[in-house]
């Protein structure tokens, strides 16, 4: 288990963690202005599949309170060969601490022990805790026509989703 600001500690997820972690997603789309989000992407919650899936493969971690209740997490997939960051948050009442930083940066040092060397996400470019963080763990924005394909495909996705202003970032070890 690895230790973060006092007072929280970082550790894989077990299947017992997977209704508190969607809680803490719908608590963090709710910092959205009112309207930004269509409604039912409000009320998403990742599927019990696909965080099993991600569970199984060592691709979810979440950042817990000393007396373990779970305040962030972070959900890696892999994706027609790719290694997606597919979502992070973590619940407002314990943002702005670093924990959204050390789940990502957690993440990216386990794609690296694995021999990774990449990994993608699609988030939002005119939101400053979405592309200018990312930015600043090191991510790039990549021109939508020269993402691969399943990027884009994701893209297209979430757009006709009613998600607008979306961009592809790449990391990619130094």
């Amino acid at each position: 288990m690895t230790r973060l600001v006092p007072g929280y500690q970082l550790r894989a997820a077990t299947v017992a963690d997977f209704a508190p972690l969607n809680h803490i997603e719908q608590a963090a789309a709710r910092i959205f202005p009112p309207g930004f989000l269509p409604a039912e992407v409000l009320d998403d919650k990742l599927p019990f599949g696909v965080l099993e899936q991600a569970r199984q493969q060592n691709g979810l971690w979440l950042v817990q309170r000393a007396d373990g209740t779970p305040v962030g997490y972070v959900v890696l997939e892999s994706v027609a060969g790719l290694t997606l960051l597919a979502q992070i948050d973590v619940h407002p009442a314990h943002a702005r601490q670093g924990l959204g930083a050390a789940l990502v940066n957690h993440a990216l040092v386990q794609v690296q022990a694995r021999g990774g060397n990449e990994v993608w996400l699609t988030t939002f470019s005119n939101v400053p805790w979405n592309a200018p963080f990312y930015q600043k763990l090191g991510f790039c924005t990549v021109d939508e026509a020269t993402a691969p394909d399943a990027i884009r495909d994701i893209l297209r996705e979430e757009r006709a989703r009613g998600l607008q202003q979306r961009v592809a970032m790449r990391w990619r070890h130094p």
